[in-house]
């Protein structure tokens, strides 16, 4: 019977200490497990921790009883380092469930964090134990997204625009870095030179990427003139940049006017030089380019030669019109047989009145060579009337050699009635 009392003390010895020793594992194990970051809680983003509550809580009872403060530590670089502490007063002990908590007014510069605490109470402390009860992914960002006019296509500063120009919208490319937390909202303003806005675009993401794209631009829409483009660029915690300003962006829609264009001489002789001249102007933007035929050719006679004048101002407007030259030939302009009657007689220019003579004119210039005055006694003499005028008998070949064959004969009756006289 001893025997058996001795052995049931032994096992009940043996069950009270395997109690026993489970016991304290599982409060050991249970220590801290309740100690957990209320605020700032993970996820959270903030542009400073400045008025920030930061509050800790634990069990009074497994964690730590009766605390007294607690420090909070975000992980820079891999380091915990202190932000700030509470006081006595900043701690609510009771039964059970418990916090400390305190509003900090530290300086942090912008980063991701976690963020931990550790309690203390006049003996002990203890921190956050499990990975899951830290705050984690606080962002931290006091910076405005980063965008300048090196970051801006498809329009800067001083351009000219024209839609109608293009046949299609324009296209604006924003690129824009937030090196915490990231983009929310990129948006353009397009106010006139005297302030008054016009428009605003929101810019579509393109997938995850940094590049903002407004593709709805129409410079149609708006009266021509000139323009300021405003950038402005919003992260997540209302970081808001505008300072990227395009400015004095031309929207020119109107296409250039062409005031004149003609050449001179018009007609042109044969083989001659004709010069053109086209002139052109643009209210806005201003002439770019113009282009025509500053001397066309005369080689062929024609009186329908036709060239053209194009146009285009800085903005892509374009336009264009013709004109007409006509071409001669050489003398063209008086009559063949006076050009032939001055080069056979080298006469001094007849008068207006003997240019446009008939061919007998030409005739007596090229065959008797006298002067002009003789040419006007000549023509003087032919205005009779009878067999001598002009026109008549004596204007033909065969009555001068009659006339003469009468002189002759004249002559020889002349002599013979002399003769017998004597």
């Amino acid at each position: 019977m001893k025997r058996v009392r001795v052995k049931k003390n032994i096992v009940f010895l043996t069950t009270l200490i395997v109690f026993a020793s489970l016991f304290a594992w599982l409060v050991m194990a249970a220590e801290g497990d309740n100690v957990k970051v209320i605020s700032l809680a993970s996820g959270t983003n903030m542009t400073s921790v400045t008025n920030r509550l930061f509050n800790v809580s634990f069990d009074n009872t497994t964690d730590i009883p009766n605390a007294l403060n607690a420090t909070f530590f975000f992980n820079i670089s891999g380091t915990w380092t202190k932000i700030g502490n509470t006081t006595a007063t900043g701690c609510n002990v009771k039964a059970g469930l418990s916090s400390c908590a305190i509003t900090l007014n530290a300086t942090v510069t912008d980063g991701v964090y976690s963020l931990n605490a550790t309690i203390y109470n006049a003996s002990a402390s203890i921190s956050v134990v499990h990975a899951a009860n830290l705050s984690n992914g606080v962002y931290i960002d006091s910076t405005a997204p980063q965008v300048g006019t090196e970051n801006v296509s498809g329009f800067s500063t001083g351009a000219n625009i024209s839609t109608n120009s293009r046949g299609t919208n324009h296209t604006l490319n924003i690129s824009v870095f937030d090196a915490t937390i990231g983009m929310q909202t990129v948006f353009i303003n397009i106010t006139n030179s005297t302030g008054v806005q016009n428009a605003t675009f929101t810019a579509t993401r393109e997938g995850s990427t940094n590049n903002f794209v407004v593709s709805e631009i129409n410079t149609s829409h708006f009266p021509n003139g000139e323009y300021n483009i405003t950038i402005y660029a919003n992260d997540t915690l209302g970081n808001l940049n505008s300072s990227t300003v395009i400015q004095r962006v031309i929207f020119d829609n109107t296409a250039p006017t062409i005031s004149s264009f003609s050449c001179t001489p018009n007609p042109v002789e044969q083989g001659e030089t004709i010069t053109c001249s086209c002139s052109t102007s643009d209210a806005l933007s201003g002439i770019d380019s113009t282009t025509f035929t500053t001397n066309p050719s005369t080689a062929n006679t024609g009186s329908n030669f036709q060239i053209s004048c194009s146009t285009q101002d800085k903005a892509g407007n374009g336009a264009s019109t013709t004109t007409t030259y006509q071409v001669t030939s050489q003398g063209g302009g008086s009559s063949s047989s006076g050009g032939s009657s001055g080069g056979s007689t080298g006469l001094s220019p007849p008068t207006s009145g003997t240019t446009s003579g008939g061919s007998s004119g030409s005739s007596n210039a090229g065959t008797t060579g006298p002067s002009t005055e003789v040419e006007q006694s000549e023509e003087e003499a032919n205005t009779g009337s009878g067999i001598f005028a002009s026109g008549s008998f004596l204007g033909t070949t065969s009555g001068i050699v009659i006339t003469m064959i009468i002189i002759v004969a004249i002559i020889v009756v002349i002599a013979i009635m002399i003769k017998r006289k004597r």
